[in-house]
């Protein structure tokens, strides 16, 4: 913020003429006293030489008068004096003053705010040492698909053998910790990381060390150092938190360094809370390290920096050929699989994101621009209706000789005046606004473990954006009525002046084109809001699959990396049968992942299809589940059977799929007894044991998604603890909670809550974006309704006598209203046939993120349409009104 008043201040001395006089009268005394120094030297006494120094430059006033012409200074006069008048007019005025600084405020501060988050999303430059080198580096997708995403640990060793290319490689992988902090265990957010991490992006710890290429390889032990923020506040800042062991997953790490301040990590705005290192991915598991030499497992994001004089191009050429080499060498994993290359500004979160990120920026833009272009219509027609009444003052000056380029500086400097005026409030507004966004992620994210560092600020390039918008604001809706005052015949508004003259044909046509620009506007943005609601609605209506309504969870790590899967299951049970004893309890069922929630997925062969991609594998989300899960959440097996006490470790390996992925794989053939293998092992089948019925697998908007189940039996693992009950779930929270401690109280509580108030959490983007479109529909609307009453209570103004000898002869008020409102009609019909246009146009944009609701729906247009209409002729009946009920008397007496 500290930039208000920089700026301010500069502002302030530019148009202070006691300081550009001071300014110019020290630089004519600095020319005298030379021209005087000059003269003493050829001999002149002082005085006479300095007599003859101000005659040869003819006068300190005169001089300045003539620098003043030669530097512009008389322009720079006029502008402060225009200035001048422009605060002493607009203080004549606070009502209207008030109210256009207010509606400027709202339309500037909608956009600083939005732009600061994009911003601090998509166009601020990452915090790497030469940014410009930095490139990341995807391998395709499963399935031939060639959509960018991660890498396996051994494609990234490959990469790096390219020296001539890149002069550093690293790999990412993020991952989740139960993290024993001294208030309890919490979960943390890790990213595993080589050594080369940070040299690649030129960062360096703010304390202690990075890790040193031995720490590369498992066995070197456990290493980890601490994001900035995560030391700051949840290791108290201490600078002795160097060589200090911290219990992860069960198993210690040491802590050797402290990251730099403000950078969070490979998932901003997620905070990375620790790095760790490779030799310490044992702590996570120990499929983590036997996940160092597979090739189908792609868990690693890639980051590089190009080796001196390498070109992006030229990276991409090196990368065409690795993934030529990796096809031939494993045909199986890479056949169809690419290598792509991307320098640091074509991405800002991740290829496959940013395709989404990016239009919602651009709508977001386009939304509060539509709010602003409102503002702009509404507050020209504002000044053009004050124009008139200023018709005498402007027809004076003219008259007294001043220009009409002086006449629009006058209107110009006011609206320009008044637009920084909103400006500056704008700022105050958006920075407010700011301050509920962490209000908005900070939830999102915990509801999934994590932490989101969502702190925005106002920096300089905001301020400049801003700075810009409401210059470009102040000059748009205040240029129309500078040039309409400008182009006024003086003459004519004198000898008019007291006659009620009417504004003329061409004042009343741009005064009616601004109201179907903020009738067109204002109906686009409720259009948008109209679709995304009943979207909304319609993806609430949705049935996820399970009887979410009875069914509590609880979360925790049963082990950590050194227990082995046996006493795993041994934990698993004792805290499955503890819960079952809870009041209200009627089943109890463990899974690896809660529906309509992002989870795995794994390559897989299915025997007898042929993926259309042209490879042999396919990627599926997949589930590890006990015997009782699918009763447990309500879903029927279709065909087959479910899991058993006999799929335990040793037995034949067996799934069960959906009916999606039934439908998709074989067809109406009965999938029973069929067979699916990892792409990798060739040996490795697995046999189909039953069919159930689909589950909403990530969104509740998508479409019916293949999916596989495992039993947890014969794979332990990590997940969830799900209870049904005849009472309300949220009642069993302490319950659970309570039993996790008995079953150890070194159990970390990963997560607790009711499935129904996580799938509610699911909507929470989408019922945000709908909210801050009707927002801003409601504001649109607001702004056009005032816009729509002051033009019509400024038409009836001027015609108040015509209306009074209308009266006087008998004609009925409501024939009156109805003249009134006829001459308003067309401009109502024009505004909304303009907005349909339009908004035909815009609904298109959002088609992708609507469900089962049409872009062109008729509804929606005729609904918005509708309540716009109503909303305008209550704007223009109102004014009407009151003008009829008036005095006739009373008008003609005023005229």
């Amino acid at each position: 913020m500290r930039w208000i008043g920089w700026i301010g201040r500069r502002l302030w001395l530019l148009f202070r003429k006691e300081v550009a006089d001071a300014a110019l009268a020290e630089e004519v005394a600095f020319h005298v006293e030379m021209e005087t120094a000059e003269l003493v030297r050829r001999g002149w006494e002082r005085q006479p030489a300095r007599r003859e120094a101000l005659r040869r430059l003819g006068g300190v006033e005169p001089t300045k008068e003539w620098v003043r012409q030669q530097r512009g200074g008389r322009l720079v006069d006029d502008v402060i004096q225009d200035v001048r008048h422009a605060q002493r007019s607009l203080r004549r005025t606070p009502g209207f003053t008030l109210s256009a600084v207010m509606v400027l405020a709202l339309g500037i501060g909608a956009n600083a705010a939005v732009f600061t988050v994009v911003n601090a999303v998509l166009l601020k430059p990452p915090p790497y040492a030469e940014p410009g080198r930095v490139v990341y580096v995807y391998q395709d997708s499963d399935g031939g698909s060639r959509v960018p995403m991660s890498s396996s640990f051994p494609a990234t060793r490959d990469m790096a053998t390219y020296t001539d290319v890149f002069s550093g490689v690293a790999a990412i992988s993020a991952s989740t910790l139960t993290w024993e902090a001294d208030d309890g265990p919490r979960q943390a957010l890790v990213e595993y990381v080589t050594a080369s991490y940070f040299p690649v992006l030129g960062v360096e710890p703010s304390l202690g060390r990075w890790f040193e290429p031995a720490e590369d390889a498992v066995g070197a032990g456990n290493f980890a150092v601490a994001s900035h923020r995560t030391w700051r506040t949840q290791l108290g800042a201490d600078p002795d938190v160097i060589g200090r062991a911290l219990r992860m997953g069960g198993q210690l790490v040491t802590v050797i360094g402290v990251g730099p301040e403000g950078f969070n990590g490979n998932r901003e705005p997620l905070v990375t809370d620790f790095w760790l290192s490779i030799s310490s991915v044992g702590v996570g598991g120990a499929f983590r390290i036997a996940n160092l030499e597979r090739r189908e497992d792609h868990w690693y994001d890639v980051r590089a920096r190009l080796a001196t004089g390498v070109t992006v191009a030229q990276a991409q050429g090196a990368m065409d050929t690795l993934a030529t080499r990796l096809a031939a060498e494993y045909p199986s994993l890479n056949r169809g699989r690419g290598i792509t290359v991307f320098g640091t500004g074509e991405v800002r979160v991740h290829p496959a994101l940013d395709g989404v990120l990016l239009p919602v920026a651009v709508a977001l833009l386009g939304i509060v621009g539509l709010v602003l272009a409102l503002a702009c219509a509404n507050l020209a027609n504002l000044l053009i209706v004050r124009g008139f009444f200023r018709g005498h003052e402007v027809a004076v000056r003219r008259a007294l000789g001043a220009s009409r380029s002086r006449v629009a500086r006058l209107f110009l400097s006011e609206s320009i005046l008044l637009s920084l005026m909103g400006g500056a409030v704008g700022i105050l507004l958006g920075w407010w606004v700011l301050r509920f966004v962490p209000l908005v992620v900070g939830p999102a994210a915990a509801a999934f473990g994590v932490t989101a560092d969502v702190a925005l600020s106002i920096d300089r390039a905001v301020l400049l954006y801003t700075l810009a918008v409401t210059l470009v604001t102040g000059t748009l809706f205040g240029l129309a009525p500078a040039l309409r005052s400008a182009r006024s015949d003086a003459e004519g508004v004198l000898r008019a002046e007291g006659r009620g003259a009417s504004p003329g044909r061409r004042a009343t046509l741009l005064r009616n084109t601004l109201v179907v620009v903020q009738l067109a506007a204002c109906l686009v943005l409720i259009v948008g809001t109209s679709l995304l609601t009943r979207s909304l609605a319609n993806v609430q209506r949705v049935d996820p699959g399970v009887d979410a309504d009875r069914l509590a969870y609880v979360a925790t790590n049963f082990g950590p990396g050194d227990v082995s899967p046996e006493e795993q299951a041994v934990r698993l049970q004792e805290l499955m049968d503890r819960a079952a004893t809870l009041p209200g309890v009627t089943s109890v069922a463990f899974t690896t992942r809660l529906p309509v929630m992002p989870g795995p997925s794994t390559t897989t062969s299915v025997e007898g299809y042929a993926p259309p991609s042209g490879s042999d594998s396919v990627e599926l989300p997949f589930a590890l589940v006990s015997d009782d899960y699918f009763g447990t959440v309500g879903v029927r097996v279709t065909a087959g059977r479910a899991f058993g006490p006999d799929d335990t470790l040793g037995t034949t390996p067996v799934a069960i799929v959906n009916e999606a992925a039934a439908r998709r794989f074989w067809g109406e053939a009965d999938p029973v007894g069929r067979r699916i293998r990892p792409q990798a092992t060739p040996d490795a089948w697995t046999e189909v044991v039953g069919v159930v019925e689909d589950i909403k697998v990530s969104s509740l908007n998508e479409p019916p998604t293949p999916m596989l189940f495992y039993p947890i039996r014969q794979s332990p693992s990590q997940g969830y603890v799900l209870v049904r009950t005849d009472a309300d779930p949220a009642t069993l929270l302490v319950g659970l909670r309570a039993q996790l401690r008995a079953v150890s109280a070194d159990l970390p509580l990963s997560a607790l809550g009711t499935l129904a108030a996580r799938l509610d959490d699911s909507l929470l983007l989408a019922r945000v974006s709908a909210g801050l479109l009707s927002g801003f529909s409601l504001l649109a609307m607001l702004l056009a309704s005032l816009g729509l009453y002051a033009v019509v209570s400024f038409s009836v103004a001027r015609r108040s006598s015509e209306i009074g000898i209308r009266i006087a002869l008998g004609a009925e008020r409501s024939r009156v209203v109805g003249i009134v409102m006829r001459e308003m009609l067309l401009t109502l019909i024009i505004g909304l046939a303009v907005g349909s246009a339009v908004a035909l146009l815009a609904a298109s944009l959002i088609e992708p993120a609507l469900y089962q609701v049409s872009a062109l729906d008729g509804a929606s247009f005729l609904v918005s349409a509708l309540l716009l209409a109503a909303v305008a002729i209550l704007a223009t009946y109102l004014p009407a009104r009151r003008a009829a009920g008036a005095d006739p008397l009373e008008a003609l007496r005023v005229q």
